[in-house]
């Protein structure tokens, strides 16, 4: 009492009267306690750390002492910027090991919450190895028990899963030893992680920035951190944060990996993430070809899921802003045929010819505008491979199917969208069909239009022309009625789309199929429309069900391209001449371009053929009925022919883009008559 009456200001006289009366008691707990924190309220770090060892030994069974070391074992937990903590941390850190160790392991067998227990045993672990064996198993086991019996169990980001995968699992897989543990609950774990991962990845959360590399910082203002939002609750601030959720992945499997001695690279797990990812597809593709019994299956399954799921959603990342939030791209990146001068080809292939060609996969070239578009094609192609892979076998595909359905909704959003590009990129045009139909249904915006342009591809490829084009019409009425300034419709006036028709032909004489990667943009998507329409059109030339309409169709819209589609014009040219007759009343309305007029005034020569041309706005056989019926009988109609051509030739030209514009609006209903 008397050393507790001197002021703080005076600790030297309340530290006499101590000692005194712990002379005098050396055995009373209350003195040392008291002693203690003087001791500490000074901050003499070596000093309390030291009276704090003597009471532990001699008073090991006093409540009020353990939970001073409750509260210092609290400290280690907290922020060590907090200075608050800070001096605790310190007066931890100056007692023995020995000490230390003691302490952690009391106090845990005293907390109820498994949760706070598991933390605990955590750090034990951390701070002594050593200790591993003995604690690891058991904290994850509790772990997982906890978590069956919460009410997070559907929910695989959940806090007792992140202890788990992140934390508990790598330290255990790392510095146990030799783990008495069954070879069957090591595949359990780590698939659980691959479930964790996978989840907290693709799920939405406020204030995460959609990047797959990037970690779940913190935000401010009322809103949630994204840590909350992914429903981490129940951990702290630190403890939330997945800094690199991948690389985490990546590391737990190559730790899985060396405990059930799989095939692989000692020293991977000091290589780079990128060095990881390119042995771990060596080591699938040794895998795969060694076939050396169920270890082997078991090693290509996981393998093959985790590389799967990481270009998967990378590639779902790039590609789709409504899944991704925010990410490279604002807009969508759509996959689709390519409609390169050797398509119509591609539709119908000789036999021989396409046999071969389905061997090889087919060539995507991506637009300019797409940013690390190398990076994107690399992971889709590889989650095309893995794809594959795990669905090679009944049994690879069954084990394959039951990982997936415990993804969450939202992964299997992604998977849906993934597995339209697959059909599309494997030729699978009925099964992408069914898939787009199931995504467009909720789709809005730009990502519809996306969905759509996909559903024209396949419909064209299946020959399915009507409904190829109306889909295609739909989007460039969409493009047109956007607000903001006029969105160019050829490519004379847009010089990407010029620089892409200009990349496609650069490789037009590779063999085999190509498909193109382009941003769901009105200056990409506008001039692939129109393009597809011509495609589209041109594949009734060799049918019986060419008509005149369709070839004025196709010359109005040659006209965006023009000179670049002047090889398709001839051939319409030819067939004109062959038929020996064209009819077409609207072609002044909508034709301007000055190279197409002279070659129809060609038409009307005795050497380009004299063809009987029909293309006045009023038919030339009503003219004729007009006028009196002589020798000469044509011969008014003739001239009135050469004066609109040289009066249309002599016009100041119309805008492309203002005269398709019109063309395909008050057109649509004729245009989609071609293809009935």
């Amino acid at each position: 009492m008397r050393a507790r009456s001197f002021p703080k200001t005076d600790p030297y006289s309340a530290k006499a009267w101590l000692i005194t009366a712990k002379s005098l008691f050396p055995q009373s707990f209350v003195i040392q306690f008291e002693f203690y924190i003087v001791e500490k309220t000074a901050k003499n770090v070596d000093e309390a750390a030291r009276i704090l060892q003597d009471m532990l030994q001699n008073f090991p069974d006093e409540q009020s002492l353990w939970a001073e070391v409750q509260s210092i074992l609290e400290s280690l937990q907290k922020e060590p910027q907090d200075q608050k903590y800070c001096f605790l941390t310190e007066l931890f850190a100056a007692i023995p090991t020995a000490t230390q160790c003691g302490m952690l392991a009391q106090v845990s067998k005293t907390i109820s919450d498994v949760l706070e227990r598991c933390q605990l045993l955590l750090i034990v672990m951390r701070k002594f190895p050593n200790l591993v064996p003995e604690h690891g198993i058991k904290v994850m086991e509790m772990l997982v028990q906890e978590e069956i019996n919460s009410d997070v169990v559907n929910n695989p980001v959940n806090c007792y899963r992140k202890l788990l995968v992140c934390d508990v699992m790598p330290l255990v897989l790392e510095k146990g030893g030799h783990l008495e543990v069954n070879v069957f609950q090591l595949y359990l774990w780590l698939q659980r992680a691959i479930e964790f991962y996978v989840s907290y990845i693709s799920q939405p959360a406020q204030g995460s920035s959609g990047s797959m590399e990037t970690s779940a910082s913190s935000d401010t203002g009322s809103r949630p951190s994204p840590a909350k939002a992914r429903g981490l609750s129940g951990l702290s601030e630190a403890e939330m944060q997945v800094p690199d959720p991948w690389g985490n992945l990546l590391r737990l499997l190559l730790l899985t990996g060396h405990r059930l001695n799989w095939d692989m690279e000692q020293n991977i797990l000091s290589r780079p993430k990128e060095y990881q990812i390119a042995s771990l597809q060596h080591q699938l593709t040794r895998a795969k070809a060694s076939n050396a019994g169920e270890t082997n299956k078991k090693q290509i399954l996981h393998t093959g899921m985790v590389l799967f799921v990481y270009s998967m959603v990378h590639y779902v990342n790039h590609v789709h802003v409504d899944i991704a939030g925010t990410t490279a791209h604002q807009t969508p990146v759509v996959l689709l045929e390519a409609l390169s001068s050797p398509y119509t080809e591609r539709l119908s292939p000789p036999k021989a010819k396409k046999n071969k060609l389905e061997k090889s996969p087919p060539l995507i070239v991506p637009s300019h505008t797409i940013n690390a578009s190398a990076s994107i094609l690399q992971s889709f192609e590889m989650a095309v491979k893995c794809f594959e892979l795990l669905n090679s076998t009944e049994e690879l595909k069954y084990e394959f199917y039951q990982l997936c359905q415990k993804w969450r909704k939202e992964t299997h959003i992604m998977m849906s969208y993934f597995q339209a590009d697959m059909n599309i990129y494997q030729g699978n045009y009925l099964e992408a069909i069914t898939h787009l139909q199931t995504l467009v249904g909720t789709a809005n915006g730009k990502t519809a239009m996306k969905l759509n342009l996909q559903l024209a591809s396949c419909h064209l490829c299946l020959k399915q022309y009507s409904k190829a084009c109306q889909l295609v019409l739909e989007q460039v009425e969409t493009v047109l009625s956007l607000p903001g300034p006029p969105v160019p419709l050829c490519s004379s006036s847009s010089g990407n789309a010029g620089e892409e028709e200009e990349g496609e032909e650069s490789i037009s004489s590779v063999p085999g199929r190509r498909l193109r990667l382009m941003q769901c943009t009105g200056a990409e998507v506008l001039p692939f429309c129109l393009q597809f329409l011509t495609v589209s059109l041109r594949t009734k030339m060799s049918t019986y069900q060419l008509t005149d309409s369709i070839l004025a169709h196709m010359i109005i819209l040659l006209q965006c391209d023009w000179p670049r589609q002047e090889a398709l014009f001839n051939e319409i040219i030819s067939t004109i001449q062959k038929q020996g007759t064209f009819t077409y009343n609207a072609f002044f309305y909508y034709v301007h371009q000055v190279d197409i007029l002279e070659e129809f005034a060609f038409l009307d020569t005795p050497e380009g053929g004299k063809v009987n041309l029909d293309i006045m706005p009023i038919s030339t056989k009503a003219l004729a009925q007009q006028r009196t019926v002589t020798r000469g009988v044509n011969k008014g109609v003739k001239e009135d022919f050469k004066a609109a051509l040289e009066k249309q030739v002599g016009r100041v030209p119309e805008s492309s883009d203002i005269l398709i514009r019109r063309f395909l609006h008050d057109e649509r209903e004729e245009l989609l008559k071609s293809f009935v």
